[in-house]
């Protein structure tokens, strides 16, 4: 008999703390255990660590740099390094005009000159690869990256930052440096998808802060990230991780529909947004991932200037998140949010430059 009570008690005490450590994998565990694996091989710690980005880039103004600062800047003669991650040729390409003193890294070569700067080959492993025409890059000056609009450029100083660089982007890309390269839809031409108006009901957790750099030893496994824009997408999606606003449109309506993140101020969200996304101001998404899907969903993120919604995109597709940006962000959803005015006229030269 005392047998069997001691086995019954024995049982309810597992259950116990079975239910207690369920409730304390829910709701008490650090985020980053909470997280899917890493593809990139990060450890929890690491995870944890690359979680700071958001707050600090927040203070920071998200990292980005207007034109008419950039453009002080190099009156000024500061030093300063400007890569274009845009395509060499092309309609809107380097070669039709870019910032004197850029140069160009296309964005699916970034990759390959990570690896060869770390002396890896293209598999990881070591041997005799190609010298990196670009990298080591300089680490006490500022290193402006740019793209057409800023959806594709701005994963680039995200990544940069977690490697340790003093990286920025340019606020709209090269659009925003000079109207002749404006690839920007004119709201005449927007199809009017629908908005929904409130404040988000979501609560939110404070986000962590801290270090948020890992160093140049993940520069081999950013490379991998690199390398794996190049694909072939579906229709309706491109490189690097974006997806149009008409793609977008119809999966919303589809069964297992991806989640909308809307990254802009709660004042903004509640002005217009996409019907049933949510608003988690990118300052506090390293906090509240716990209201994000696991990867068997994607993500889709919005945001105000592009900028956020690509770092957030570099960020959550490292964490292991199915994460996309919507292309070229609400301007392409609803002609109630314009794409950006008062375009600048700074210089440009042509040509291809060094390659």
């Amino acid at each position: 008999m005392v047998r069997r009570y001691g086995l019954a008690l024995a049982a309810l005490v597992l259950v116990i703390l079975m239910g207690g450590g369920l409730w304390w994998y829910k709701h008490v565990q650090p985020v980053a255990t909470r997280l899917p694996p890493s593809p990139y091989g990060l450890t929890v710690a690491e995870q944890q660590t690359v979680l700071n980005y958001f707050t600090a880039a927040a203070a920071q103004g998200d990292f980005e740099v207007a034109a008419s600062t950039l453009h002080q800047w190099l009156l000024d003669k500061k030093p300063v390094l400007l890569i274009d991650v845009r395509q060499p040729y092309g309609p809107d390409g380097f070669d039709q005009g870019h910032i004197p003193g850029a140069v160009n890294i296309p964005l699916q070569l970034f990759g390959q000159e990570l690896l060869a700067a770390a002396g890896k080959t293209a598999e990881g492993g070591q041997g005799q690869t190609a010298p990196a025409k670009f990298f080591p890059l300089p680490r006490n000056e500022p290193i402006v990256v740019m793209c057409y609009d800023g959806d594709g450029g701005e994963m680039t100083p995200a990544l940069l930052r977690l490697l340790g660089y003093h990286a920025f982007g340019l606020r709209w890309g090269v659009a925003g440096w000079n109207q002749v390269l404006d690839v920007w839809p004119s709201p005449a031409f927007v199809a009017p998808l629908p908005v929904a108006r409130g404040v988000s009901t979501l609560r939110l957790a404070s986000a962590p802060s801290g270090p948020y750099q890992l160093g140049s030893a993940f520069a081999p496994a950013l490379a991998v990230f690199y390398n794996s824009l190049n694909r072939v997408y579906p229709p309706g999606y491109g490189r690097p991780w974006t997806i149009s606003a008409a793609q977008l449109y119809a999966e919303l309506r589809a069964p297992d529909p991806p989640v909308v993140v809307d990254l802009r101020s709660p004042s903004a969200y509640a002005a217009g947004h996409i019907p049933g996304s949510l608003n988690i101001p990118f300052q506090d998404l390293g906090g509240n991932l716990n209201a994000l899907p696991g990867v068997s969903r994607q993500i889709v993120l919005v945001s105000a200037t592009l900028q956020a919604s690509a770092q957030a995109c570099a960020i959550l597709r490292i964490l292991g998140y199915r994460a996309y940006v919507l292309k070229q962000g609400l301007a392409t959803w609803n002609p109630q949010f314009p794409p950006p005015a008062n375009l600048s006229h700074y210089p440009l030269v042509t040509g291809a430059g060094r390659q």
